[in-house]
């Protein structure tokens, strides 16, 4: 109970963490390549965007998770230059493992705002899995927002599987 508020805690601070992410290069193969080699190649593949089910697949080395279209129905991105993919694996992993968080932005995205409605998933670097997806829902006066969390149906299966 107190490890998952600490990575809630982590999660929606965001810059207020002792550090930035680091903002990630989606290569149009998918390949990720500022994370270090000792995670193996980490592909992130998205297709379908702007359909009622994108496909998203994340590989981290021999570990392949795909997301499945009951969490897939939830983004709303209509092209690739509307996601933000950054990471972090040089912090402290007994708080927050290291991740890749994939913001997907809702219709209407601006770079021009502060604030942009989206869905974010944030995977384990190890290991692929989800650790959570979350919604932000931004204010119309783009002085903020808030987060929501997301309920994945019970039989939605999140589960990595090996290459």
């Amino acid at each position: 109970m107190f490890r998952c508020l600490l990575l809630t805690l982590a999660f929606a601070a965001g810059p207020a963490n002792a550090h930035e992410d680091r903002i990630l290069t989606v290569q149009p193969d998918g390949a990720i390549p500022e994370i270090p080699a000792i995670f193996g190649p980490v592909v992130l593949e998205i297709s379908n965007l702007g359909t009622s089910s994108p496909d998203v697949q994340l590989s981290v080395g021999p570990k392949v998770t795909k997301l499945p279209s009951c969490v897939t129905r939830l983004i709303h991105t209509e092209s690739k230059d509307q996601i933000l993919v950054t990471g972090s694996w040089y912090d402290d992993e007994s708080v927050l493992p290291y991740y890749i968080s994939a913001k997907f932005f809702e219709p209407g995205y601006s770079a021009t705002r502060n604030f942009n409605s989206n869905i974010s998933i944030l995977f384990n670097l190890r290991t692929g899995h989800v650790i959570e997806i979350r919604r932000f829902l931004a204010d119309q006066s783009d002085t903020g927002g808030s987060y929501a969390p997301v309920t994945i149906p019970e039989d939605c299966q999140l589960a990595s599987s090996a290459a």
